[in-house]
């Protein structure tokens, strides 16, 4: 049975990975995925779309007393639909989200009220120059990161790292939580109800073409290494909570969180 539930699984991933090509393609696979979206929210489609409660609320405990400058605006990169950026606006004097996918950033504008006051702009995170622009206009940021790095190849996460450098400028502090490698295993632990084994919102990320490879904080000084960034905190005993799955119940993800700054001139921010 388990032999089967794995080649059901990897010729899934196959078919997808056939039809979209190359997964480091992560501008056209997440405005797939954000085109197919009909409904946000607990209860919707969107596999981490929880309760700010249950997400940003928790990582807000560990990385809001570390940063360095908290009069810098806050980016939530990956913003989505904007649900968590919503919650961190109360806590922070400006928040700005930025996405790579047009249509993720139109529903975050639809779902915001305009008293908030949030601005919402496109970022491909694998473009540094767009960084450049994004900080002569906004300056240095502190950042929030909630799995993205994950879904980038590994060959690409230096690129990633190197934009998000960009955007910390020589201030900022860098909260980033993913999803471990252990994660697809343990969606597969889970009731599936979808055609590749997986539960159904997770079947909507691979079926738009991207994939995940989760973050090992082991090769950490790969990513992020110590002549250019400095570590304050780490963790790898966390979970992401999603919203309910098909079995009616949350799933809690395995994950890993940094806090992280540069260093400039050879000494940290």
């Amino acid at each position: 049975m388990e032999l089967l539930k794995s080649v059901r699984l990897i010729s899934n991933v196959l078919f997808y990975r056939l039809k979209w090509g190359n997964p480091g393609q992560v501008d056209r696979h997440w405005e797939n995925y954000w085109k197919s979206i009909e409904k946000t929210g607990r209860g919707g489609q969107v596999l981490w779309d929880n309760e700010p409660e249950r997400a940003s609320a928790e990582d807000l405990q560990r990385f809001k007393p570390l940063i360095l400058d908290p009069s810098l605006p806050l980016l939530d990169f990956g913003c989505g639909n904007g649900r968590q950026t919503r919650y961190l606006v109360k806590h922070f004097d400006r928040v700005i989200g930025t996405d790579v996918s047009s249509t993720a950033i139109a529903k975050a504008r639809q779902e915001t009220p305009a008293e908030m006051n949030i601005q919402y702009r496109v970022l491909n995170g694998l473009k540094p120059a767009e960084a450049k622009v994004f900080h002569d206009e906004f300056g240095d940021v502190n950042i929030y990161m909630r799995t993205v790095m994950h879904v980038f190849q590994h060959e690409d996460k230096p690129t990633l790292a190197e934009t998000l450098s960009v955007l910390l400028g020589e201030r900022g502090t860098l909260y980033q939580i993913e999803l471990s490698l252990c994660a697809l295993d343990y969606f597969r632990t889970l009731p599936g109800d979808s055609p590749s084994g997986l539960p159904r919102c997770v079947h909507n990320v691979i079926r738009t073409g991207a994939t995940s490879v989760g973050f090992d904080p082991a090769l950490r000084p790969m990513v992020y290494p110590d002549a250019k960034w400095q570590v304050i905190a780490q963790g790898d005993d966390v979970t992401i909570n999603t919203v309910p799955l098909g079995h009616g119940e949350e799933g809690r993800v395995p994950a890993n969180y940094l806090v992280l700054r540069t260093r400039r001139n050879g000494s940290a921010s």
